[in-house]
């Protein structure tokens, strides 16, 4: 007996979505609390919804937002900020914040080339002048990085 009668693909789409929404929450509540479980909650019913949709982009970018800026896994962002590009790349978002991964990381080039790609598509101008300056400022780090731009 199917749960509601509702088609298997779905029913779990709509479980995705709603651990999605659990986890956006989760984030909020941690952001205006500054509460560190409320993040790891949100990184919780992110991965729950993954359960129910591998595919889900959104919830890779998110959950890869969470790791690099909240939590301090950067290498776990980067992972789950590639995921999101490969599967919806038009999700610039994914490209800038892998690239902030990758400078906490040390990974300089690796950061300057994200931030490159994401200026060759971004639009918006306060991550675009950021970006632009995250290049500037980086490029001292790697040899010949200005060239590549």
């Amino acid at each position: 007996m199917k749960l509601l009668s509702v088609p298997g693909k779905l029913f779990k789409d709509l479980m995705a979505h709603i651990y999605y929404l659990i986890g956006i929450i989760h984030r909020y509540i941690g952001n205006s609390r500054s509460v560190r479980w409320e993040y790891e909650a949100a990184i919780d019913a992110f991965t729950r919804a993954l359960e129910w949709k591998p595919d889900f982009a959104q919830v890779y970018l998110d959950r890869g937002i969470l790791y690099w800026r909240e939590i301090d896994h950067p290498r776990k962002a980067i992972h789950d900020l590639t995921l999101a590009m490969n599967l919806d790349p038009s999700l610039i978002e994914a490209q800038f914040n892998r690239a902030i991964a990758h400078q906490q990381l040390r990974e300089y080039a690796e950061a300057i080339a994200d931030f490159q790609a994401y200026l060759a598509v971004g639009e918006h101008p306060y991550w675009r002048e950021h970006a632009e300056s995250m290049i500037r400022e980086l490029s001292e780090w790697v040899p010949n990085a200005e060239a590549d731009q």
